[in-house]
C-alpha cells in the first residue's frame, strides 16, 4: 500500500492510500472520515458536502459527507456528537495498515478510530473501532456509513435459506419512508434502491445474512463485505445492512452486532472495500440488471467460479472483480471440495488503537494544547 500526504478539497494533511487502482483519501483535520474513493482516474465515488469542504471546528455536528463511524442505535443526542476536530494518524507497526484516532467524545465517553489495511488487489480492509472510555457500561453496535455520489443504485441481498416453515427476511422502514416508493425495487434475491435528484429522504434496512452490499454508479461497482454473526442481536429490528437516500446522495450502511461494553472494552466492525468496473454499463432498472452488473449470474456460463480453477472459462467475465457467494456459483461438481456455503469474513479484533497508540494520541493532544 502506498501512503502519501496530500491536500484534498481544502483539507490539508490528508492521507492518500493506494492499493492497485483503488485509492482512498482520509482527512486528519476532522473525523475519522474517509473523504475520497477513486478507481483509477474515476470521479470521487463518495459524496462530500460542498458547503463544508475544507472546514473544521464547528460547534455542532455537520454533515461533511464521505465515510464515517457512528454507534448504533441512532439517537438525536448521542449519534450526532461533533466529529469536527483533528484525529491522530499513526502507522500500524509491522503491518500494511494505518489508523486514525479521534479524541474521546465528552458526551458519551466513546472513542472512535478507523484502521485501514491493504487487502489483496484493489481492496481495503476498514476496521471500525469503538472504545468505551467512560465510567459506565454501554450497549451499542459499531456502524459504518458510506455516503456515495448521486445517480447510482444500491443493491442489498435478501436471505435465501430454503427452510420454508419460518420467516427469514426482515425488511425495515423508517417513519419517513413509504414501502411503495418507486425508488425501491423488490426482487426475489435482491432489493435495489435508486438515488434520484428530486427525491425526499427515505430509508430501508434488511437482516441480510450474506454479508455484502453494493452501489453501482457511472459504470463502477463499489462493494462492501462484512461479517454477519448468526443468533446475535442487531439494531433497527435486526438490520445488518441499511440504505438511506435523499436528493443529494445515498448512504450504504452496515452494522455490527449489539455488544455490552464495560469501561475499557472495545468493539470492532470490519468492512472489506473493493471497486471494479461493472459487467454492464447501463442504468439498472430490474433485479436482472443488477445481477448482471455485479456478475452474480456467472453460474449461467461457468461451474468453477468459487475460486478453485477458473482459468479455462471463456465467458469473458473477470472472476475476481466482485464478491460471489459460493451457493450462487457452484453445484459441487467442480472438484473444489466445498460442501458448505462459504461464510462471510468474520470481524477481526485488534488491540492496536487501545493501548500504546491511544496513549500516543493522548500525549499529542495534550502537547498541542500547551
Amino acid at each position: 500500500m502506498k501512503i502519501k500526504k496530500i491536500s484534498f478539497l481544502g483539507w490539508k494533511n490528508c492521507i492518500e492510500l493506494t492499493n492497485g487502482d483503488f485509492r482512498l483519501v482520509v482527512t486528519t483535520q476532522i473525523g475519522p472520515r474517509i473523504v475520497g474513493a477513486f478507481l483509477g482516474k474515476s470521479q470521487n465515488l463518495l459524496y462530500v458536502e460542498p458547503e463544508f469542504q475544507g472546514t473544521a471546528n464547528q460547534p455542532e455536528w455537520v454533515n461533511f459527507g464521505g465515510h464515517r463511524l457512528w454507534h448504533a442505535p441512532e439517537d438525536k443526542i448521542r449519534s450526532y456528537c461533533p466529529d469536527n476536530t483533528p484525529v491522530i494518524f499513526e502507522r500500524i507497526p509491522d503491518e500494511d495498515g494505518v489508523m486514525f484516532i479521534a479524541e474521546t467524545e465528552p458526551a458519551t465517553g466513546i472513542q472512535k478510530s478507523l484502521n485501514i489495511f491493504a487487502e489483496g488487489e484493489n481492496s481495503f480492509r476498514v476496521e471500525h473501532v469503538l472504545c468505551n472510555n467512560g465510567l459506565w457500561s454501554i450497549d451499542t453496535a459499531a456502524w459504518g456509513i458510506t455516503q456515495l455520489a448521486p445517480g447510482g443504485v444500491a443493491v442489498l441481498p435478501l436471505n435465501r435459506e430454503e427452510d420454508g416453515l419460518t420467516a427469514n427476511k426482515t425488511i425495515a422502514f423508517w417513519p419517513y419512508s413509504n414501502p411503495g416508493d418507486k425508488r425501491f425495487v423488490y426482487g426475489s434475491k435482491l432489493i435495489m434502491v435508486k438515488q434520484t435528484a428530486d427525491s425526499t429522504p427515505t430509508k430501508i434496512g434488511t437482516n441480510s445474512h450474506d454479508g455484502w452490499c453494493a452501489y453501482v454508479n457511472n459504470g463502477i461497482v463499489f462493494v462492501k463485505i462484512y461479517g454477519y454473526a448468526e443468533d446475535e442481536e442487531y439494531p433497527d429490528l435486526g438490520c445488518s445492512c441499511e440504505v438511506y437516500t435523499c436528493d443529494k446522495f445515498l448512504e450504504l450502511e452496515t452494522l455490527g452486532k449489539m455488544e455490552y461494553l464495560e469501561p475499557g472494552d472495545e468493539t470492532t466492525h470490519t468492512e472489506y472495500w473493493s471497486a471494479a468496473k461493472a459487467f454492464i454499463d447501463k442504468p439498472l432498472e430490474t433485479e436482472e440488471d443488477a445481477i448482471e452488473a455485479l456478475g452474480l449470474n456467472h453460474d449461467d456460463c461457468c461451474d468453477d467460479d468459487c475460486g478453485c480453477d477458473d482459468d479455462d472459462c471463456d465467458c469473458g467475465h473477470d472472476h475476481h472483480h466482485h464478491h460471489h457467494h459460493h451457493d450462487d456459483c457452484c453445484d459441487d461438481d467442480c472438484g473444489c471440495d466445498c460442501d458448505e456455503e462459504e461464510p462471510a469474513p468474520a470481524p477481526k479484533k485488534r488491540k492496536a488503537p487501545k493501548a500504546a497508540a491511544r496513549k500516543t494520541a493522548a500525549k499529542k493532544k495534550t502537547a498541542s494544547k500547551e
